[in-house]
């Protein structure tokens, strides 16, 4: 039977955490009437992506790791990229979800046809796919931020983004330019700098930093799966503490700054980067980082950390805002992603043809960061305001599996066409969520990730534990439903 003549019951889009956690539960019910859409020739998502030197998880492993999956094979407390990858790949084959998934076939399009309540999906490979619902598991990270800096067409050196490393350069003796200072370039920065003749670090703003001490796990977690167990529950406990960090509250801010501080002190001598490496906004209004081994890297010669911005490129290296030219091989980008606007680029029609950037292009509303009016069994998994800045986000991600199940569910026990949020529900849920951000730290700073404007338009401003509350069970008072 070709592709457009079939009917599938779900496509997902995505092999990240979200799309295999939701393939699970739809396997577990019953479903094999589904499969995931996948770019890439492998699973995995933003931990296949990111496979630069030193890439691990800020989240303990015992927390970053599916609830009703427990893995006692960890090796560290903070797990490294190829391990977390090839806990992905377990999950995958355990539950036989590689028949399920279909590699190199990039999403393009979708358009939601209402009289037969079908989505009509097509690739960028030119195959068109009929489903009943759709969800988009493609995660806020994703599209490399390259910032637009004048010349950089003209550079005769090499240069990625640290997303899409670039393993076939040597940096052995070679002089590196990084530009940003985040969440990537703290973990890979320490792993190349011995490697390299000298390392320039162009820094925008400081972060606040605090140790990580990584440790190995014992064997006793493979014995005792119980020590597992607790190792989850009492990381989720601290990081419900950790929580009021990113409130406004000056003692706990206080507290936790000297922390990062005493850290920074321990291993930063000179007065000058002493300086520049300290932050001048308050702790939690951008991502804290957590590492041991950045601030000793920053402390080494042949490091330079440059803060006065960057004028422009030119042959042979980056000339800054004074004026200063500094020669480089290779520019490394450590610049983030493109969070916003969510659902880059993709071409979404809902009910009577409206596309779903037209939808949201004054304001990206939806109901519990999982549907939005107009576009009916159509969900979001990581979607608005359901990123976790304290605790680990798939936390948040077993929430909305459980819930789209109950919808998917739901719809088949009263064998209807489809449930469609009303648009007063998600007005009324992304007001609230916009008034309680007002109180939060990360209004405090003019620009970040998790902003878009003036709008933190990324995350959940409540603990993760509200959010199970509320996704617990459907309202159905909040959908119109087609017989």
């Amino acid at each position: 039977m070709a592709d457009h003549q079939k009917i599938y019951e779900v496509i997902i889009v995505g092999s990240g955490f979200s799309g295999i956690s939701m393939a699970i539960s739809l396997k577990k019910l019953g479903i094999d009437s589904f499969f995931i859409m996948e770019k890439a020739k492998d699973i995995g998502g933003t931990w296949r992506d990111n496979s630069y030197p030193g890439a691990q998880c800020d989240v303990p492993s015992a927390l970053y790791s599916y609830s009703f999956e427990p893995f006692p094979g960890w090796k560290k407390k903070w797990s490294d990229q190829p391990q977390i990858l090839d806990y992905l790949r377990f999950n995958v084959e355990k539950n036989e979800l590689d028949k399920h998934i279909f590699y190199e076939k990039e999403f393009c399009s979708s358009l939601f046809k209402a009289e037969q309540g079908i989505w009509e999906v097509k690739t960028k490979q030119g195959n068109v796919y009929l489903t009943k619902s759709l969800i988009m598991a493609i995660g806020q990270l994703h599209h490399p931020k390259i910032p637009d800096i004048k010349g950089k067409e003209i550079f005769d050196g090499i240069s990625w983004h640290s997303a899409r490393w670039n393993h076939d350069f040597d940096i052995s003796g070679k002089r590196i330019g990084v530009i940003g200072n985040a969440a990537s370039a703290i973990q890979f920065i320490p792993e190349i700098i011995d490697k390299t003749k000298s390392l320039t670090v162009f820094q925008r703003s400081a972060k606040w930093l605090l140790p990580k001490k990584n440790t190995l796990y014992s064997k006793n977690l493979q014995r005792k799966p119980f020590l597992l167990n607790w190792d989850r529950y009492s990381n989720n406990a601290f990081n419900g503490i950790f929580y009021h960090l990113m409130g406004q509250n000056p003692i706990w801010k206080k507290m936790w700054q000297q922390v990062s501080l005493s850290h920074l002190k321990k291993h930063i001598k000179d007065p000058e980067l002493l300086k520049k490496l300290t932050p001048d906004y308050p702790m939690g209004a951008v991502r804290v980082l957590l590492s041991d081994e950045y601030y000793p890297a920053m402390a080494k010669e042949k490091t330079e950390l440059c803060t006065e911005g960057i004028s422009h490129f030119v042959k042979d290296g980056i000339v800054t805002s004074s004026g200063k030219e500094i020669q480089l091989d290779a520019v490394i980008y450590a610049t983030g992603f493109e969070s916003n606007p969510f659902l880059k680029d993709l071409d979404i029609h809902g009910i009577n043809g409206i596309s779903i950037s037209n939808a949201w292009q004054e304001s990206t509303e939806t109901y519990l960061g999982i549907t939005t009016a107009g576009f009916p069994n159509f969900f979001m998994m990581f979607g608005p305001n359901t990123n976790l800045a304290h605790s680990s986000v798939l936390l948040m991600i077993e929430s909305q599996t459980r819930y789209i199940t109950e919808c998917l569910t739901y719809l088949s026990a009263n064998r209807l066409k489809y449930m469609d949020v009303k648009p007063e529900f998600q007005q009324k849920f992304t007001r609230q969520v916009n008034q309680r951000m007002k109180k939060k730290a990360w209004v405090q700073v003019k620009d970040s990730w998790y902003k878009n404007g003036d709008i933190i338009l990324n995350n959940w401003p409540g603990k993760a534990k509200e959010y199970q509350k509320l996704t617990k069970k459907i309202d159905e008072s909040a959908y119109t439903f087609c017989p």
